[in-house]
């Protein structure tokens, strides 16, 4: 499962939304839900809690510039799941807290240069990050037998 979070009016917040939009052009999607949305909530719990692997993508507002980021999310204390913003790391830890299924689960993210007011537009350098991110993701899917690469870009079931 892929689950991207950004507002798309908000130049590079909508980084996650547009990584999703690009993935579902080339992953089988009986095999890899792709979900995006404007922000984590908790009913995402739900999902991530039937899911085998958790592939979060996100801008974010601090860490190196010009640079795609991957993290493997590490258990959190569930009772902390909610207990200030809710972020990827939450979710994954209301997933096992409420319905005992804690997936492998990651994080990748670029650092945003503009948030300003604008429609569905990435700064040309977060563009770029946009073609890593979904690389990666597509890297991480394969290394976990999620999909199988075949020459052709188009993703295949196994």
């Amino acid at each position: 499962m892929v689950i991207g979070f950004g507002s798309t009016l908000r130049g590079d917040d909508a980084l996650g939304r547009i990584a999703c939009q690009r993935l579902r052009e080339v992953v089988d999607q009986e095999r890899v839900k792709v979900i995006d949305q404007t922000a984590p909530t908790p009913e995402l719990a739900v999902e991530v809690a039937g899911a085998s692997l958790v592939i979060f993508l996100d801008a974010s507002v601090d860490g190196p510039v010009d640079q795609v980021v991957t993290h493997r999310l590490s258990a959190v204390d569930s009772n902390q799941a909610m207990a200030h913003s809710l972020d990827a790391q939450s979710i994954v830890a209301l997933a096992d807290r409420l319905y005992g299924h804690r997936p492998p689960a990651y994080l990748i993210s670029s650092r945003g240069r503009s948030f300003d007011i604008s429609d569905y537009r990435l700064t040309r350098e977060v563009g770029a990050a946009c073609e890593q991110i979904v690389q990666r993701t597509l890297d991480i899917l394969t290394q976990e037998n999620h999909v199988s690469r075949p020459d052709n870009p188009q993703m295949q079931v196994d």
